[in-house]
């Protein structure tokens, strides 16, 4: 008696999981598929200026893309990497030395 209330309860438990998750996808794909009908309307959205900035950004990165005459992340007489660098004691080089050879 008690296992048929358990796998009552189990399947009105499954069968609502099931229909809350598929009410969630076709909300989804109404909502995704009003806007590809209708399309988005820009002008009223929460995070326009972001959404601008990040378009300027790809358009400028787009520009400078093919250009490489410079890059804004290289400088060749720029060797500022090296201050960070691990040094290794003169008696760990000698020994790595012997190592790599």
């Amino acid at each position: 008696m008690s296992k048929q209330i358990f796998h009552k309860a189990a399947d009105y438990l499954h069968k609502g999981a099931v229909l809350g998750l598929m009410s969630v996808f076709g909300f989804q794909v109404w909502q995704i598929g009003k806007n590809l009908y209708f399309g988005m309307d820009y002008d009223k959205h929460p995070q326009k200026a972001y959404i601008e900035a990040l378009r300027d950004a790809a358009d400028e990165d787009y520009k400078n893309y093919h250009k490489t005459d410079h890059r804004d992340w290289y400088d060749k007489d720029d060797n500022s990497y090296l201050d960070n660098t691990p040094k290794v004691p003169k008696k760990e080089q000698k020994e790595l030395k012997r190592f790599f050879r």
